[in-house]
Order: structure tokens, then C-alpha cells, then sequence
């Protein structure tokens, strides 16, 4: 997983979460977390891949700001 993949995965899961914020549809936001999901899958560390795929994003998110991205 590049640095690159990461910080789009983190900006999207942001995106997301300020949508539901703002009672706005996720809808893009996921089919775009999706796509990376897929684009990563082999090269992403265990414990992310695990986040996503149980749509576990808050976990996801706080894993790419503590322990991937910084």
C-alpha cells in the first residue's frame, strides 16, 4: 500500500464521515472506498484490511491517522 493509497483512503473515509455529518449521501463516498478496498488488498496491513473489510471505517480512519499516515 503506498503512501499515495493511504492518504486517498484516509481523505475518502474524512469525506464520508463529514457527509453523515451533514446529512448528505455517502453513496460516492463508498463506492469509492470500495474501489480502493480493492486496490489495496494485497499490499494493505493486516489489521486495515480487516477494518474494511468489515466496514469497521471510525476504526479504519483512526488507524490511518495513528499508525499509518503520520
Amino acid at each position: 500500500m503506498t503512501t499515495e493509497q493511504a492518504t486517498t483512503l484516509k481523505m475518502t473515509l474524512e469525506s464520508m464521515f463529514a457527509h453523515i455529518e451533514q446529512k448528505e449521501s455517502i453513496i460516492e463516498d463508498l463506492e469509492q472506498i470500495e474501489r480502493l478496498q480493492q486496490e489495496v488488498r494485497t499490499t494493505a496491513p493486516p489489521q486495515l484490511r480487516h477494518y474494511l473489510e468489515r466496514r469497521s471505517y471510525t476504526k479504519a480512519l483512526d488507524f490511518l491517522t495513528d499508525d499509518f499516515t503520520d
